[in-house]
């Protein structure tokens, strides 16, 4: 055929895409918008009037109730201050703080006489006492012993602050604060400034004590506090970290203040162990419901045991944050709209139904599998008002009618596929999109000569059977005809119904093409018409695919790069002496199917890098002339590595080949200085 362009610049490939949107969405863009628009906003009031007004918190019902399935560490045991011990003590109408500080101390050589690695006081020695001094050289003999601070609120609430005694300022603080939101604690705050002083939670203070940690102090980086490089905490907006519970309240290995100082435990129980002292009984203030019950309080020891727990096993919480979630339910809406406007209300309702329990489904495998929290009223909410907002709305509107599409696609497909896009739109998008299809060109050589031997009337009916033989094979390999130009067939595969494997299809599509111009040819022969040939050039890669045109008159394309490269490797046909020339894309794609050689690296016209091109030989199973090509690719290798006298020999010395006498003369004029061949990559003038 005649040579022909098909550049398009930047500019022009966004106007015919920004075309191909109006005209299919010309009608119905602007619902989707407003219906994305009222269901974004309505989401987001019902949110606020159901979480801030009425306080419903949906992940302490639903999240954490129930889904306690992880194995607690061995590591942890707690030492109880308990209504036991208090009577024991006499000391049973004293809060726990004015306990005797020689009652602390003994218990601390106690349990390091046991071998305890560390231990937590949950505890904070605010009051001055006569013993005081007995605890102090307790806490500077052993250094791995932390003991509790009370932060408050340390920029606004002074008196909120509790304090130890400044004679135990030498030791190893912990802060024991918890966050209490929505009437259960599931939060703590890594890390405290006090004063100039930094002060860790009482988790975080045990675990660094518990590694021989105990100087380090983390910092907070994105999302995250890092504890040490193979430990970070994952933070939330507001700079805390989720509580991972591994048991439900007193579910820790506990036991009695005063059996541990009369030496009623066995001391294996607390060998290499990490022990936590805290309240426990009835006469304790420092309890609180957990999000994973809200009908039992637990002891305020136990949620720094969890916390630790997370630490040492290195399983934590991670919530969602505010990016993710806007972006997520963003995306939920979108698709939710066009999804419930382009299908029917009863199908809608079910995938509303479905979407429902689905969302509660994956948030809870999440949860448990992942330790992800996610924002899960927030999709009920979202769900929930779009199908609301939606179905109303499109209640005033038309659908989509089935003709557009019957009128769109009846030219350039099969009608079983039309009618498969017709029953289910959501398969195809009309307006223009950008997509992965393989771009197939196919043209008759020395179609000039041929049309000057055959009249007009012979011609036309040559060239008509020819078309359509060659366009019902395109078709029934799932391909696109877009055009006819000339004697030329362009097509392209996966658009507008996506398929398996394009540039598959498309080699089956250019072997049985070759199959049945041998056909025609023996047929045409009866007839004294010479025999024709077609070359074939295939290409996969992104491309501007939909319809251009006027709202009436329209053609279903493909535009881009990826499209002229394939016009040019049927043109590169020519050159080599082949018929089906693919890019390497393709065959990459094509390879553990069909046979191929590599034929060249060329640079053709618009572009700045080599594009390496290849024969499609046939079938994977097909042997012939494998040695003719291994030769070949031998002379190849050679000629990339610049050992032109050596490649040219060897070209030479493969029969019956035009590829390979063309390269022996490319070899010869690069030796000759003629052409210039960089890197192996020859610049092909293609038109």
């Amino acid at each position: 055929m005649i040579g022909y362009e098909i550049d398009f610049s930047l500019s022009e490939m966004k106007y015919i895409h920004y075309l191909c949107q109006y005209m299919y969405l010309r009608k119905n863009t602007n619902n989707i918008l407003l219906t994305f628009c009222l269901s974004s906003l309505g989401s987001f009031a019902l949110y606020l009037l159901l979480i801030v007004a009425i306080g419903l918190d949906f992940n302490t019902i639903f999240l954490y109730q129930g889904n306690i399935e992880e194995k607690k560490s061995e590591q942890i045991v707690i030492v109880k201050i308990d209504n036991k011990s208090l009577d024991a003590l006499e000391k049973s109408d004293l809060r726990v703080l004015n306990l005797s500080k020689s009652v602390f101390a003994n218990t601390l050589e106690k349990l390091e006489w046991y071998s305890a690695k560390t231990i937590g006081i949950d505890v904070i020695f605010a009051n001055q006492s006569d013993d005081a001094n007995k605890l102090r050289n307790t806490l500077e003999k052993y250094k791995n012993i932390v003991i509790g601070v009370k932060i408050g609120n340390p920029n606004q609430d002074i008196e909120s602050q509790v304090l130890p005694l400044p004679i135990y300022s030498g030791a190893q603080w912990g802060a024991i604060d918890v966050h209490l939101s929505k009437n259960v604690v599931d939060k703590i705050q890594p890390i405290y400034t006090l004063s100039g002083r930094s002060i860790e939670s009482m988790s975080i203070r045990l675990y660094r004590a518990s590694i021989g940690d105990s100087a380090s102090i983390g910092k907070f980086e994105s999302w995250k506090y890092a504890i040490n490089p193979l430990r970070s905490l994952p933070i939330n907006s507001e700079w805390s970290a989720l509580i991972r519970f591994f048991h439900p309240p007193e579910g820790y290995p506990s036991y009695s203040l005063i059996d541990v100082l009369e030496d009623r435990i066995d001391p294996a129980i607390f060998r290499d162990k990490i022990v936590l002292i805290g309240e426990y009984g009835t006469l304790i203030h420092d309890a609180h419901f957990s999000p994973i019950d809200h009908n039992i309080k637990m002891p305020g020891v136990e949620f720094h045991a969890n916390m630790l727990d997370s630490l040492l096993q290195g399983k934590f919480l991670r919530e969602q944050t505010d990016r993710e979630l806007i972006i997520s339910l963003i995306l939920l809406v979108l698709f939710l709209v066009v999804f419930f406007f382009r299908f029917p209300t009863r199908l809608s309702a079910i995938v509303f139904f479905c979407l429902f329990i689905g969302v509660f489904i994956f948030a809870r495998w999440v949860f448990a599998a992942h330790g992800i929290v996610i924002n899960l009223f927030a999709y009920f909410i979202s769900i929930t008002t779009t199908f609301v907002v939606s179905t109303l709305y499109r209640y005033f509107i038309v659908n989509k009618k089935r003709r557009f599409i019957e009128l769109a696609f009846s030219r350039y497909l099969a009608p079983e596929i039309v009618q498969e896009i017709r029953d289910h739109p959501d398969k195809l998008k009309l307006w223009g999109e950008k997509r992965e299809i393989t771009i197939f060109f196919s043209d008759i050589a020395g179609f000039t000569t041929i049309s000057e031997l055959l009249g007009a009337e012979k011609l036309f009916s040559i060239l008509s059977e020819y078309l359509s033989e060659m366009t019902n094979i395109l078709i029934a390999n799932k391909g696109t005809l877009d055009k006819y130009i000339g004697d030329a067939v362009m097509g392209f595969f996966n658009a507008p119904l996506t398929i398996d494997n394009p540039a598959h299809h498309a080699c089956i599509t250019a072997l049985e093409q070759q199959k049945a111009i041998k056909i025609l040819n023996e047929k045409w022969s009866l007839q004294g018409i010479p025999p024709i040939n077609a070359r074939i050039g295939i290409n996969t890669g992104e491309a501007i695919v939909g319809n251009i045109g006027s709202q009436d008159r329209f053609s279903y394309t493909a535009i881009g790069d990826s499209v002229n490269l394939a016009a040019r490797l049927e043109w590169v046909n020519k050159e080599y002496g082949t018929f089906i020339c693919v890019s390497e894309s393709t065959y990459l794609q094509a390879k553990d199917q069909f046979s191929f050689r590599e034929l060249d690296t060329i640079k053709v016209k618009w572009k700045t890098k080599g594009v390496k091109i290849y024969e499609l030989l046939g079938y994977k199973d097909d042997t012939n002339n494998i040695e003719k090509y291994t030769t070949y690719n031998d002379a190849l290798y050679r000629y990339y590595s610049g050992l032109y006298t050596e490649a040219q020999k060897i070209f030479l010395s493969v029969p019956d080949d035009d590829a390979a006498e063309m390269m022996a003369e490319r070899c010869q004029d690069a030796l000759d200085g003629i052409i210039e061949v960089i890197d192996g990559i020859y610049e092909m003038k293609v038109k």
